[in-house]
C-alpha cells in the first residue's frame, strides 16, 4: 500500500510535464496579480482614478494618516482592507470592494458621502487601528485618555468602546475647505 507522498511522486514522474506546467502557470498567474493590484493599492489611485473618492482623498490628505510631522503615512487600503500579511483575505477583499465600487459607479444611486463614511464607520474594527496603534494604553502615562484605552481594550465588543467612537476623524480630516460647518460638527 502506498502512502499519499509515493502517490503524489510517481504522479509527477508520469505526468510531470503537467505538473510542471501548472506550476509555472499558478507562478506566473501569483506575479501578474500583484503586479495588477500593486498600482490600484496606492492612495494616489483612490483620489484620481474614482470621482466618488475625491473629497475622501483629500480628506484623508488633512489628515494625521495622510500627512503628519513625523512623515509616517497611512495609506487607504492599511485601513480600509485587511491587512497584506492575510493575503487571500486581503485579495478577496480587495476584488469583492473593487467589484462593487464599479457595479455602484455604473448603475448605482448616486453616490452620497456622508451615508457612505456612516457604513464604513460601522463596520471598522479596533483591530484595524491597533494593527499600527497597539499599546496606547501604556503609552499614554496617567491620564483620563490612557483610562479611557485601557477600558476600551478590557470590553472591545462593546460598541461605545470602539476607536472610531471617540476618533472618528482621525483618518479623513472635515477641513473647513471642504465642509460646511454644519458638515463638519453635524446636525
Amino acid at each position: 500500500m502506498r502512502t499519499r507522498w509515493g502517490k503524489l511522486f510517481t504522479l509527477i514522474r508520469t505526468r510531470g510535464g503537467v505538473f510542471a506546467a501548472g506550476v509555472v502557470f499558478a507562478i506566473l498567474a501569483f506575479v501578474a496579480l500583484n503586479y495588477a493590484m500593486e498600482p490600484l493599492s496606492r492612495s494616489e489611485y483612490c483620489g484620481s482614478g474614482c470621482h466618488e473618492m475625491n473629497i475622501s482623498y483629500q480628506t484623508w490628505e488633512l489628515s494625521r494618516h495622510g500627512t503628519n510631522p513625523n512623515g509616517i503615512r497611512v495609506d487607504c487600503i492599511e485601513c480600509h482592507l485587511p491587512p497584506r500579511h492575510h493575503y487571500i483575505r486581503h485579495v478577496v477583499a480587495k476584488g469583492y470592494a473593487g467589484t462593487k465600487d464599479v457595479i455602484m459607479h455604473l448603475v448605482g444611486p448616486e453616490y452620497d458621502r456622508e451615508t457612505m463614511r456612516r457604513r464604513v464607520l460601522g463596520h471598522m474594527d479596533n483591530d484595524t487601528c491597533l494593527h499600527c496603534h497597539d499599546g496606547l494604553d501604556r503609552a499614554l502615562g496617567p491620564s483620563p485618555a490612557r483610562q479611557a484605552h485601557q477600558a476600551a481594550l478590557a470590553e472591545p465588543h462593546k460598541p461605545e468602546n470602539r476607536c472610531v467612537t471617540c476618533h472618528e476623524n482621525a483618518g479623513h480630516e472635515r477641513h473647513e475647505t471642504l465642509f460646511s460647518m454644519e458638515e463638519r460638527t453635524g446636525p
